[in-house]
């Protein structure tokens, strides 16, 4: 009986659907290449034959009842149709080009140069298209110079000029100093946007993408030996030099002095992604599965982060730069048609697995799709040029601008801290991981380069984090103990907790904490940045102290006033003991064979004071204390 029962209910649902195929044509408006169609944008009459639109992964699929002799459809933003269907028999299936209103020609506007000029010209899709009378003005970006014709249909204009440095061999590029621009073109029923730039972003590595443009620092550049079937091409442009490689492999160039610049140039789709095995980099690897860098694209299409827009985050949450022929997500996707992001549960594993892999900032995102550098070249990555292509677009990701204003990022300015062992642990990028023992060979190649402590420093991309900042976790100083509250501030103890820059000796004792250091964050809860705005990502990365902060429940007073006379002590009580600097120099400290005696340990107890500058701010009850101590043991107190 149910059997029966089965059988005839499918009959009956497969009758049904044949009786709706045969009383309907489905009409199909495809979009150009590269375009989509909103179903919503579509509007057909007589909407009395219209039995439903809906979307068809292919465009816009319209059911349009049989024995309908025309059909009408105005899209938005497209040019109308009429759509002869009298001789269509009820279940075919018929396909039409949708034209859009405008198209805009231009050629490369993603490589377009500083200070360059270019064109934009609009295509009318229509007749009706040319009666349109065109307005353009810029809506976002960096101020380009316009000049529209032919009522508006051709838009003359120049880039900006660079706004960064350029030192020698590969220019690093930044969302920031990229010139990027966005300009719109908009008619009684149409609006189009046009974006460019001057040039795609670029870390400043030897491991380039084919086809980008690379801005070279330095002159009278030539190419000495080209990659294996490649010409490359170099352009002269006033006094910008450019190279863009066409072919993968290794190029190499010379400069009008002989100096001579290896480049490795690839695809991110055609690199081999197995860095991860085990006899090269399986730690690595393994650390970077829960990274938020490489997972925050399957977290945002499986809709796990709130107002997520795939549009937007592209350039920063996949490889690749949007607009080039890299091998990179998006070019890929085009590739495959798709030009549509679903957000749901699932959507990830939707994906073709060649989209899946390049999905995420995963290897070549951050070291570049070219081969691995060779020796003299590895130093580049520490440079936080690479991590500024995303984390250096103001006013929301400002990491960069903030942390260029810090005295960290000019620390190994002065010659003798790159050389001087006892400096360089502290005060470059190279010294500080060699001393935690990490990327040791990263070191001889980059000690006459002024890097400032910059990004890796304190942030590690392969390291297993201990929060979603990728902070890298490091051994606290034997003299010190950092409560639970202050752990954000590990990190800075590092460097912040020895003799020579004695801030946290004196903030975090074995026992008997002031008030500063029992604040939520520690060094961070006063040094967190101007501003915590959620909108407002790196605001911490100035290191500096809002003074409204102060007076929100502590200082409600509105007294900041520090103890000089803690300074103008300490540096009495050095000159005592033979020492003029402040703060003092690495060899002020105490020999071994003097530190027992009552003048080394005075002399070590006045450095841990006179090494911190705001000494008196941090803990002044602290620094008195140890002052007093010194006094004591050079018979001079109590």
């Amino acid at each position: 009986m149910k059997a029966s029962c089965a059988l005839l209910l499918l009959a009956l649902a497969c009758s049904a659907r044949g009786s709706s195929e045969a009383e309907h044509i489905h009409v199909l408006l495809t979009p150009q290449p590269g375009s989509t169609l909103d179903p919503h944008s579509v509007h057909a009459r007589p909407e009395s034959a219209v039995s439903a639109i809906s979307d068809d992964g292919k465009g816009v699929l319209i059911e349009v009842k049989a024995g309908t002799r025309t059909l009408e459809v105005d899209i938005d933003g497209a040019c109308p149709l009429q759509l002869p269907l009298s001789d269509a028999r009820p279940g075919e299936r018929r396909e039409f080009d949708v034209l859009p209103w405008l198209r805009a020609e231009g050629g490369d506007l993603a490589q377009l140069g500083f200070d360059a000029p270019f064109v934009v010209t609009l295509v009318p899709g229509c007749r009706e298209a040319l009666r349109s009378r065109i307005s353009w003005k810029q809506v976002g970006g960096e101020p380009v110079q316009l000049s529209p014709s032919k009522d508006g249909l051709v838009l003359r204009g120049r880039t900006t000029s660079f706004g960064g440095s350029a030192p020698w061999g590969v220019v690093p590029v930044s969302a920031r100093t990229q010139g990027k621009f966005e300009l719109s073109a908009t008619t009684e029923k149409f609006s189009l946007r046009v974006r460019g730039a001057a040039a795609a972003r670029s870390g400043g590595l030897p491991s380039v993408p084919v086809s980008q443009k690379i801005l070279l620092g330095g002159s009278g550049w030539r190419i000495d030996s080209p990659a294996p079937g490649g010409v490359g091409r170099l352009t002269d442009r006033g006094s910008q030099t450019w190279f863009q490689p066409d072919a993968r492999g290794r190029w190499t160039l010379k400069d009008g002095q002989g100096r001579v610049l290896s480049l490795a140039a690839g695809s991110h789709s055609e690199t081999p992604l197995d860095c991860g095995r085990s006899d090269c980099h399986a730690k690595e690897s393994e650390a970077v599965l829960t990274s938020a860098m490489t997972s925050v694209l399957v977290r945002g299409l499986s809709g796990k982060i709130p107002g997520y827009d795939p549009d937007c985050a592209l350039a920063c949450h996949a490889v690749g730069e949007p607009g080039l022929a890299d091998g990179g997500f998006v070019a890929v996707a085009r590739d495959f048609g798709m030009t549509k992001w679903n957000v749901h549960d699932g959507a990830w594993d939707e994906l073709p697995r060649a989209l899946r892999r390049l999905g995420g900032v995963t290897c070549t995102a951050c070291h570049g799709p070219g081969a691995i550098p060779e020796p003299s070249a590895r130093w580049a990555i520490l440079r936080s040029d690479v991590c500024a292509t995303c984390h250096d677009a103001p006013p929301r990701y400002s990491h960069m601008v903030r942390w260029q204003a810090t005295r960290m990022s000019r620390a190994d300015r002065d010659a003798r801290t790159r050389s001087d062992t006892a400096c360089r642990g502290c005060h470059t990028s190279s010294g500080f991981l060699a001393r935690l023992g990490a990327r040791a060979d990263l070191e001889e190649g980059a000690r006459e380069l002024e890097l400032g402590i910059g990004c890796v420093a304190c942030h590690a991309p392969h390291a297993k984090e201990f929060d979603p900042r990728l902070v890298r976790r490091v051994d606290l100083p034997k003299d010190l103990t950092l409560p639970e509250s202050a752990r954000k501030s590990r990190i800075c103890v590092g460097c912040h907790g020895m003799r020579e820059a004695s801030e946290a000796l004196l903030m975090f004792p074995k026992s008997d904490l002031g008030a500063h250091a029992k604040l939520p964050g520690g060094c961070l809860g006063c040094h967190g940045g101007s501003t915590n705005s959620p909108d407002v990502r790196g605001a911490s990365h100035d290191f500096g102290v809002d003074r409204h902060l102060c007076t929100r429940g502590c200082h409600e007073d509105g007294k900041l006033e520090a103890d000089v006379s803690i300074a103008s002590r300490a540096l009495g009580m050095l000159r005592r003991l033979g020492v003029s600097a402040t703060p003092a120099p690495a060899h002020a400290r105490p020999l071994p064979s003097q530190s027992d005696s009552k003048q080394g340990l005075a002399l070590e107890l006045v450095l841990t004071v006179a090494s911190d500058p705001q000494a008196a701010i941090h803990d002044a009850k602290r620094a008195r204390a140890l002052l007093d101590r010194a006094e004591a043991l050079l018979g001079d107190g109590k």
